[in-house]
């Protein structure tokens, strides 16, 4: 055992007492805490005076893997100042479980700082005469120590994993608009005094305003941004990171919280991984590796309103210069014969503003013509044909009402039976083929570069073509449950008797809108395959009409992919 003998003659030492405690390395008996680690330290020191203590240095919930940790830092700067000379901890694994860092601390930093370290247990002092014999006994308790945070970092990472894919919230944090459920802390409950605030930031959205629109407008209204709700709420979090005296709301946090899919129940997780355990480096993870669980919690968006925000953030949202909102076609408009998006353009003629669309292309570098066509005459020929849909949609669920609905509901659940299918059996056949691969692969037919390509490009078919399930899947669900108004139809209904064009309209039911040099316009509404595959089957349920249902469609296809304008 460690010597305790005093000796009116011994050198004092300037001591700092260290503890640690972490559950990321497996630290969770009662005996490492931080109080038990005090008492045994004190009790060491207890009657000998050689040992000054000059302060505790305490990292309560960092991992010994790494020596980046605050209290440690501290305590190294007061060693190169000389205000600390001899380190003393309750074992050589609450010093670090980093085999070769401890090591190089042990054998080479402190003995050059002339500084003294002492683990209690592990009956290691840095000034012993035993140096030779701890020479062998303390590098191979390093080395169990580094094994054994190893090993607790894959049962750690093994248990979170189980976790997610049962739905169950791992982060430390609910996202802002959720708190942990009282009762069962691995679930999330909405929290209303921040849920409101991300159903605005999505109304908002799709009026049209900016991400930093967005953000001015709650920083004017006084909202805390989610840091500083959550420090208001009790959350302890951390804010040393904080560069203002109060954090404001940024256009990066406006544009996570739409891009966020955990406001429609569905919980995502392991969108990041630690790299090793004794790093604290983060990599950011492939989507098609995401963890994604279903309906786990309620939906603060819903899911409808969130896939059209995300389709709005796919278009150009550029806003002028000193404004919050974007041009009521933004994104929408292209050019018919070059594809370049067209841009908007004013100018004065006396004191009247004329506003106008202009080729992108033919701005740059002259390589399109110089067509345009007016902002007023667009919005009056897309208000039009808008309309015109809508009347369609309300038209034909008029007449569904007066049909068959079973025969007519029947033939599409076969339509989408027979996509399904065809569906599954590319993907069969493309897991087959990506199988193949690696046999290719280890007979040396394939190098490792056109392996990892080829399975990148067929795991991507499988991907999009298993996206496309989904969806003919959730088609034929509503199908099954919602009666006859089919997704496009509802869609369209909801603009009944509309008489004016908003940022939510185009969003919802335009797709693109294409303008030609000879100053015809095409109009590619939403849902365009529905609505033709609608009509084609109304026509063949209703052979008495079959000469009104081809005008119908005729009318659709101008509207929709062949909508045509002077």
């Amino acid at each position: 055992m460690l010597s305790t003998a005093k000796n009116p003659k011994t050198k004092k030492y300037r001591t700092g007492l260290y503890y640690r405690l972490s559950k990321d390395d497996g630290d969770k008996v009662e005996s490492d805490s931080i109080s038990n680690q005090r008492m045994m330290i004190r009790d060491y020191i207890r009657g000998r005076e050689e040992f000054c203590v000059v302060d505790e240095y305490i990292d309560d919930g960092y991992s010994g893997a790494s020596f980046d940790r605050p209290a440690f830092q501290r305590l190294y700067e007061d060693l190169q100042s000389g205000a600390v000379n001899c380190i003393i901890v309750k074992d050589l694994s609450r010093f670090g479980r980093n085999y070769i860092d401890v090591g190089r601390y042990l054998e080479h930093i402190f003995p050059e700082m002339g500084v003294r370290l002492i683990a209690i247990n592990d009956n290691y002092d840095g000034e012993s005469e035993r140096r030779n014999s701890d020479a062998i006994t303390v590098p191979i308790k390093n080395l169990m120590n580094d094994v054994y945070c190893r090993e607790m970092s894959v049962k750690i990472k093994t248990l979170l994993e189980a976790k997610r894919k049962r739905g169950d919230c791992v982060s430390n944090y609910a996202p802002y608009g959720y708190k942990k459920n009282p009762r069962n802390r691995a679930k999330l409950v909405i929290d209303e005094g921040a849920a409101e605030n991300v159903r605005n930031i999505y109304t908002w959205k799709l009026e049209g305003m900016s991400d930093q629109g967005i953000a001015d407008r709650l920083n004017r209204l006084g909202i805390p941004s989610p840091l500083e709700y959550r420090i208001k709420s009790g959350q302890g979090i951390s804010e040393n990171f904080k560069k203002r005296e109060q954090a404001i709301w940024s256009s990066k946090a406006v544009f996570r919280i739409l891009h966020n899919e955990i406001y429609t129940g569905t919980l995502v997780q392991g969108k990041r991984k630690k790299l090793d355990y004794r790093s604290k480096e983060i990599a950011q993870m492939p989507e098609d590796s995401w963890v994604r669980v279903e309906n786990m919690h309620e939906a603060v968006i819903d899911r409808e309103q969130f896939e059209l925000v995300q389709r709005l953030v796919e278009k150009d949202t550029r806003i002028a210069p000193g404004g919050d909102k974007v041009s009521l076609f933004s994104g929408y408009v292209v050019c018919g014969d070059c594809g370049a998006k067209m841009v908007m353009r004013t100018s004065n003629t006396g004191k009247k503003k004329y506003r106008y669309l202009i080729c992108n292309q033919y701005k740059k570098d002259r390589s399109c013509t110089t067509h345009n066509i007016s902002y007023e005459k667009l919005y009056e020929i897309v208000l039009k044909a808008v309309q015109h849909q809508v009347e369609l949609a309300v038209h034909i669920s008029q007449l569904m009402e007066t049909m068959d609905a079973a025969t007519l509901n029947q033939k599409q659940l076969s339509q989408l039976d027979a996509r399904m299918m065809s569906l599954t059996e590319e993907v069969a056949r493309y897991e087959k083929i990506r199988k193949n691969l690696y046999d290719d692969y280890a007979e040396g037919i394939l190098s490792r570069e056109d392996y990892m390509e080829y399975v990148e490009l067929y795991s991507r078919k499988i991907n999009d073509r298993q996206d496309a399930m989904k969806e003919v899947s959730k088609e034929r669900s509503l199908l099954q449950h919602e009666g006859m108004d089919s997704e496009w139809i509802s869609a369209f209904k909801k603009f009944h008797n509309i008489t004016e064009l908003t940022r939510p309209v185009l969003v919802e039911l335009v797709k693109e809108i294409k303008v030609f040099d000879n100053g015809s316009i095409q109009i590619v509404f939403q849902y365009q395959d529905s609505i033709l595959e609608m009509l084609e089957n109304l026509s063949e349920s209703l052979p008495g009409e079959t000469d009104e249902k081809e005008k119908r469609k005729e009318g659709s296809a101008e509207d929709g992919s062949q909508s045509r304008s002077a």
